[in-house]
């Protein structure tokens, strides 16, 4: 009968440090979530994971093209790095820009009694799953949306759970394929038969969400009005967001509704670095109805852009304009990144790495539209 044994048994020293390893893992058993469980107490990451792995297997007849031991390790490491440091919740990622670079220390630390296979493995897996760089990768995103959100709807939270956020969170993934749209939509209707039946979001209250086509017009006009009367516009911005649409550089495109009605909106778009530094963004337009001025819409649209930001695997943005507002969402000036033409202390950015490029910058030509 063929073994399936390795013949020649691991060393102690290998052994030791494997062990060393999975003690460390052990912390995960206690970093808390937000969520709670069906018993009112708060879930933990590794909870979360198991599920997970439970939802690839459930699902796996209905992804055959991809590697289903990939997509389990790749649900079992996603979150290890949390381990020593704890869980950011979704609604605060965008204040915590250094979260992926902090995971990443975190998971290096981790592993750092492994052998240096084991260890490469896993590190290389965290990266493939964080740049969402595989097809596996990205199914395993859309599948971490939804185990959350389906933990949402079945946890008994506090009273004050904000369940209106889960219904723009994590669209970007869950709307790659089919099955993960049809999930997606069910656990949908239960949240917002939770937003109805806790009053936890006024039924005119404002929610923040992804475009539609059938925003489009009422963006344009929004974009307009916004800017009508504002000081160094070109008055092009509505045409700017159009074209950006048309030549599909609308990375991400949030809009603020209220009652029916759009009252803000959040465009981000790539920019070009001349020395080759990819994976930046350009914040902008940005716009709130003038008779809402005042009232937090931009911010709220600030802090969801940078989060979806975040979630594209972006090396940093950047942005032009006020530096007293911007800077309150952690854009500073950085004299090594330029763009042509205008004052360098209006030209902010923001970095979700280590690394700071010395570049200039330059717009998608959307940016001349005209008409």
């Amino acid at each position: 009968m063929p073994t399936t044994w390795i013949d020649n048994p691991m060393s102690s020293t290998t052994l030791t440090g494997r062990l060393a390893f999975l003690r460390e893992a052990e912390k995960l058993k206690d970093v808390l979530r937000s969520a709670h469980t069906s018993s009112g107490r708060p879930e933990s990451t590794a909870e979360h994971s198991w599920r997970l792995c439970l939802m690839a297997i459930v699902f796996a007849d209905q992804l055959p093209a991809l590697d289903m031991l990939k997509v389990l390790k790749l649900c079992v490491i996603h979150d290890l790095g949390e381990a020593l440091h704890g869980d950011i919740p979704a609604v605060s990622q965008a204040d915590h820009p250094d979260k992926s670079e902090q995971e990443r220390a975190d998971l290096l630390e981790l592993t750092r009694s492994l052998d240096a296979p084991i260890q490469a493995e896993i590190l290389a897996l965290w990266e493939e799953y964080e740049h969402a760089s595989s097809e596996e990768a990205l199914a395993v995103k859309a599948l971490d949306k939804l185990e959350t959100l389906l933990q949402h709807t079945q946890g008994d939270n506090p009273s004050d759970f904000d369940y209106a956020f889960n219904l723009g969170y994590g669209r970007k993934y869950t709307n790659a394929s089919p099955l993960f749209q049809n999930l997606r939509a069910l656990i949908d209707e239960d949240t917002r038969r939770l937003v109805a039946n806790t009053g936890s979001t006024p039924e005119n209250a404002m929610i923040l969400r992804p475009e539609t086509l059938a925003d489009c017009p009422a963006i344009e006009l929004l974009t307009a009005a916004a800017f009508a009367h504002a000081p160094h516009s070109s008055h092009t911005e509505h045409f700017i967001v159009n074209a950006l649409r048309r030549a599909g550089q609308l990375s991400v495109s949030l809009v603020a509704e209220e009652a029916g009605h759009i009252i803000g909106h959040v465009a981000l778009s790539p920019v070009s670095l001349s020395d080759g530094s990819t994976g930046w963004y350009g914040l902008g337009p940005i716009s709130v109805a003038p008779e809402r001025h005042g009232q937090g819409i931009g911010s709220q649209l600030m802090h969801a852009a940078l989060q979806a930001l975040q979630a594209l695997g972006a090396a940093g943005c950047v942005v032009l304009g006020d530096p007293g507002y911007y800077g309150r969402f952690g854009f500073v000036v950085r004299p090594e990144l330029v763009l042509p033409g205008v004052p360098p202390e209006y030209f902010q950015a923001r970095s979700y790495t280590s690394r700071w490029p010395q570049a200039q910058v330059s717009y998608h030509p959307a940016f001349e539209a005209t008409s």
